[in-house]
């Protein structure tokens, strides 16, 4: 790393402002780094896609795609550092890093180590200082005690942020719906991402685009930003600006000289007759006064004037306090090996079964996600189709005056049409006037579970009352009786008024 051509100004700042000193470099070679990083990434894309075309495991090539993504961090890096220290930095020669950096990195493609939470912090320490084993850890540590809480949050928000982006994509797609239209075109919007059948394909493939610009806009700012933090963390503990500072005034001074020495010849070579040199002493350039004034400004700098106390413990004597010779025999090397065997199959065990859980929860998705999308609000448009187990029901079917229809069966002796007519009339209210979201295809336990965890708690009590009826004369062979019935038929109308 050569000091004297760096093209920034380096000296210790707050984290914050580190990672904004990382963006602005990003911003600088934006050109050679985006030009870069689409060489790099359109490849793996269109790969991606012929996965999710063809391959029957598209969520297993979406994790493939997503755990190569350091795969980019080396270009990037390479890119801002050597503009940095004054190096040339063109398209041709960050391509041709690819294959380097990505051996170097091999860390953070093949090993957990990809989900390491700091991870813009960590690659320099690999790509940039060529570390290996036990001397990058020891490096790591140092890095990790001055801005490790930095680099989890830097990691932290840019995950969040193509969060953001992903669903607002989704949001705003939405929107743009009429409201006319919302429970048709809308629902299938929504549904080509949480769908089955063939929108689960062009849901893959929009999950994935989405995804490419989200990370497309974000990561070459998230890598600088990590680079930023990185610098930070050396110029504080290497003193980097007080080295730059020394050279160039050296180099101010040297200047001065040798300007001052040219002059003094000229002028004597000028004035002095031809054969009589008049021999005069110079004083040195550099006087004491002047050395001490300059030490003096240097300590009194405020850069200088971090310190930090450690207190450790020492043994008062020393020499008998001395601890025993570490056993080296066979038997101990063997247990020693075991440990830090077993250590690695533990670590690799936590880190399979949090893929594991999060497979699963994405596997899963379809049974849980429309628990959580429950919309609170007092206007909603009622849905008109509603998909359940036992069959569909529509508002069509249904009379305007729910509990006098359903008085009229019970009096004809129709007493399953009857609660039949109390049930699914009640489903279709609850989901239509209060928002409740059911699974697609839900039972009547299902449908109980959903409503006692979205509606308040009267309603869900009402609609318990409802679906047991239901159950015992569907199931169980059993009428309620004729009181029970009236009671529900009375209570119906402050729960939900009337179809219309």
């Amino acid at each position: 790393m050569n000091l004297e051509s760096v093209t920034a100004e380096l000296r210790p700042r707050g984290p914050w402002e580190a990672m904004d000193l990382g963006a602005r470099m990003v911003r600088r070679d934006a050109g050679v780094i985006y030009r870069t990083w689409f060489i790099v990434t359109l490849p793996l894309l269109i790969l991606a896609s012929l996965g999710i075309l063809y391959l029957p495991v598209p969520g297993w090539v979406m994790l493939a795609y997503w755990w190569l993504e350091p795969l980019t961090d080396g270009p990037i890096l390479h890119v801002v550092s050597q503009r940095l220290f004054g190096g040339a930095t063109d398209t041709r020669s960050a391509l041709r890093s690819v294959p380097a950096h990505a051996r170097r990195n091999i860390l953070f493609l093949l090993t957990p180590l990809r989900f390491h939470f700091a991870r813009s912090l960590a690659i320099p320490v690999t790509q940039l200082e060529g570390l290996k084993g036990q001397k990058r850890r020891a490096r790591a540590r140092v890095l990790n005690n001055v801005a490790l809480s930095h680099g989890i949050g830097l990691t932290t928000a840019y995950q969040h942020l193509m969060l953001c982006l992903y669903l607002g994509v989704i949001l705003f797609g939405y929107l743009l719906v009429p409201e006319a239209y919302r429970d048709t075109l809308g629902s299938t919007w929504v549904g080509t991402f949480l769908g089955d059948g063939d929108t689960t394909t062009a849901g893959n493939l929009l999950t994935l685009y989405i995804f490419y610009i989200a990370q497309t806009i974000l990561h070459p700012w998230y890598v600088g930003a990590g680079f930023g933090l990185y610098i930070n963390c050396r110029t504080m503990l290497e003193a980097w600006d007080i080295e730059v500072a020394f050279r160039r005034m050296l180099q101010r001074r040297a200047a001065r000289a040798t300007a001052a020495a040219a002059f003094v010849a000229i002028a004597f070579a000028g004035v002095a007759e031809p054969g009589r040199a008049e021999v005069r002493e110079f004083e040195p350039y550099w006087q004491p006064e002047v050395v001490e004034e300059a030490t003096a400004a240097v300590f009194d700098d405020e850069a200088l004037a971090q310190y930090e106390t450690v207190e450790e413990w020492r043994p008062l004597n020393p020499d008998d306090d001395e601890e025993p010779a570490p056993d080296t025999s066979g038997l101990n090397h063997f247990f020693e090996t075991l440990g830090r065997l077993a250590s690695v199959i533990v670590e690799f065990g936590l880190w399979i079964a949090v893929a594991l859980a999060l497979l699963f929860a994405f596997v899963t998705r379809r049974r849980w996600l429309p628990y959580l999308r429950y919309e609170p609000g007092e206007e909603r448009r009622p849905r008109q189709r509603i998909v359940l187990d036992s069959g569909v029901i529509t508002a069509e079917e249904l009379p305007d005056d729910v509990p006098d229809a359903v008085l009229g069966l019970w009096s004809r002796g129709k007493l399953r049409e009857a609660l039949s007519l109390l049930y699914r009339s009640s489903v279709f209210s609850t989901v239509a006037k209060h928002g409740v979201r059911l699974p697609r295809s839900a039972t009547e336990g299902e449908c109980v579970s959903a409503v006692k965890s979205q509606a308040p708690a009267a309603l869900a009590a009402y609609f318990d009352k409802v679906v047991t009826a239901w159950l015992w004369c569907a199931y169980g062979g059993r009428a309620p009786a004729e009181e029970t019935v009236q009671s529900l038929c009375r209570d119906w109308p402050s729960h939900y008024g009337s179809i219309a």
